[in-house]
C-alpha cells in the first residue's frame, strides 16, 4: 500500500511539472540558455548531495564489517635503565655477554572502534640505536612453562607448556588492557657492542599487523624500570 501511494505521489509531481512547462513554454523557449545554466548547477548540487550521502552510507556499512583497532597508553619497562644494570655496565662491562638475559615488559590499551570483530599480532619490540640506525627485534613470549611436582619427590618436576597465543582478539567495541613480556637472550655480538657503547642512543618501537594486513610501527615514549612496571 505504501509503495502504491509513493508511486502515485511521484506520478502526480510529474504531471504538475509537465503542466507548468506547458503553461510556460514560450518563456522557456525565450530563456533556454539561462535555464540550461540553472539546470546544470542544480544537477551538480544534486550529484554532490547524492555522493555525500552515498559515502556516508558506505562508511556506516564498513563499520559493520571492518574492524578498526587502536592502541594507546604504551609503557615499556626495561632493565637497561635500572641502577644495577648501569652500575654493572660501568664497573664490570665484561659480565654482560651474548648469552646474558634481560627482561622487558610492555603495557598498552587496545580498543576496537568498529562493531566488527578483529585482531592484531602481539607486537614485536624493536631496539633501535639512532646513532647508526642499527635495529634488533625481540619477540613477545607466547608460551608459559608451568612446573609441577611429580608425586612426593620435591626435586622432580613435570613441565607443562601453556600456549599464550600470538594474537590479540577483540569483538566489536571490545577493550583490553594488555601486558606482554619479552626476554632478550643469546643475542648477536653486534647488539652487544651497541649496548655497551651506544646505550644512550637507544630508542624503543613496537611493530605489528592487524587482521586486514595493515602494518603499524610506533615509537614508545614512556620508558621506565622493568621492576616498576606492572598493570594497575
Amino acid at each position: 500500500m505504501k509503495k502504491l501511494i509513493f508511486i502515485l505521489f511521484i506520478f502526480l509531481i510529474l504531471v504538475v511539472i509537465i503542466y507548468i512547462v506547458y503553461l510556460n513554454i514560450d518563456f522557456l523557449n525565450n530563456n533556454l540558455n539561462a535555464i540550461q545554466v540553472i539546470t546544470t548547477i542544480l544537477l551538480a548540487i544534486i550529484t554532490a548531495v547524492y555522493a555525500y550521502f552515498t559515502q556516508r552510507m558506505a562508511n556506516l556499512m564498513a563499520k559493520q564489517v571492518i574492524s578498526d583497532i587502536k592502541i594507546s597508553n604504551i609503557i615499556l619497562g626495561t632493565q637497561f635503565i635500572e641502577e644495577w644494570f648501569l652500575e654493572r655496565l660501568k664497573e664490570n662491562p665484561e659480565e654482560i655477554r651474548e648469552y646474558s638475559s634481560f627482561k622487558f615488559k610492555l603495557l598498552f590499551d587496545v580498543y576496537n572502534k568498529s562493531s566488527a570483530s578483529g585482531s592484531i599480532e602481539k607486537p614485536i619490540l624493536i631496539l633501535k640505536f639512532n646513532n647508526d640506525n642499527f635495529e634488533y627485534k625481540v619477540f613477545p613470549s607466547t608460551k608459559e612453562h608451568i612446573y609441577e611436582h611429580e608425586g612426593d619427590n620435591r626435586f622432580s618436576y613435570n613441565v607443562k607448556i601453556k600456549d599464550l597465543g600470538g594474537t590479540i582478539l577483540l569483538n566489536g567495541g571490545g577493550f583490553q588492557k594488555i601486558e606482554l613480556e619479552y626476554v632478550l637472550s643469546d643475542f648477536s655480538q653486534e647488539l652487544l657492542v651497541h649496548i655497551k657503547e651506544s646505550l644512550n642512543f637507544l630508542e624503543y618501537f613496537i611493530e605489528f599487523s592487524d587482521n586486514l594486513e595493515n602494518r603499524y610501527k610506533f615509537k614508545i615514549e614512556k620508558i621506565q624500570p622493568e621492576k616498576d612496571t606492572f598493570r594497575k
